[in-house]
């Protein structure tokens, strides 16, 4: 019986949390993404964001503090996202009848729902890889970049042959290789491709968002009860959506 409670608790638990997140998130974050999008991303050029980060840009390893801090609100946003979509494809699953012959329409529904977001959730995992792959692949430029001091030493001994002294003369000479103008202008392109990647992930979160809320609102009937029978035993007792 304390195995059935726990298990019947879960299940309420898992119902609501993806009721919560098919009543409230999914019809709510897209405009909260948009609000950040319009924040972080001013009406420019590509060629303008290039032209500011490549005058900005130091031969000394700094961080490019504004791409990052996008590079790490993806990565962000994306797990929440993930997390949200998870939740509502577990509602699914608990809405699902036991198989049976016949009138499985609504459950045809639930299946093709239940694979779109989970497509979209791999999708937008992938996000979560966003600073990391962006400081690899920067690190690398800049390790090209960044001047190294290299030490050469020409050594001249010369010995006066005389009984009591030998004189040795020893020159040292440092040499600074140029700087390659190809590199920064790598590492300012990955900077420029990282702006635009979060730009159109984090559109791509939005839009998931929104086309997950649309899936919901018009096959809420078949999602919610898929063979017209009611609520199931298994989620009778527990809040109804709508």
């Amino acid at each position: 019986k304390k195995i059935a409670h726990t298990n019947t608790q879960m299940m309420n638990e898992i119902i609501e949390s993806g009721a919560d997140v098919i009543m409230n998130r999914l019809p709510r974050t897209p405009e909260e993404i948009a609000l950040v999008i319009k924040a972080k991303f001013p009406p420019k050029s590509l060629e303008q964001v290039g032209n500011e980060f490549e005058a900005a840009f130091k031969c000394d390893g700094t961080v490019n503090t504004a791409v990052a801090e996008l590079a790490v609100l993806v990565r962000e946003h994306a797990a929440i996202a993930v997390d949200d979509f998870k939740k509502a494809e577990m509602w699914i699953a608990a809405k699902t009848p036991a198989i049976s012959d016949g009138n499985n329409f609504g459950v045809d529904v639930q299946n093709y729902v239940a694979g779109e977001l989970k497509a979209m959730r791999h999708a937008m995992q992938g996000y979560t890889d966003a600073a990391s792959n962006y400081h690899w692949q920067r690190g690398n430029g800049l390790e090209k970049v960044i001047s190294k001091n290299e030490s050469e030493e020409t050594s001249e001994k010369t010995v006066e042959e005389s009984k009591t002294t030998s004189k040795t003369v020893t020159k040292s000479s440092h040499k600074t290789p140029p700087e390659v103008v190809d590199y920064i202008k790598y590492t300012v392109s990955l900077d420029v491709k990282q702006y635009f990647a979060s730009y159109t992930q984090l559109v791509d979160i939005r839009n998931c968002y929104i086309k997950a809320n649309l899936m919901f609102e018009k096959n809420m009937k078949r999602l919610e009860d898929p063979r017209g029978e009611g609520e199931s035993g298994m989620s009778r007792g527990v809040m109804s959506m709508y």
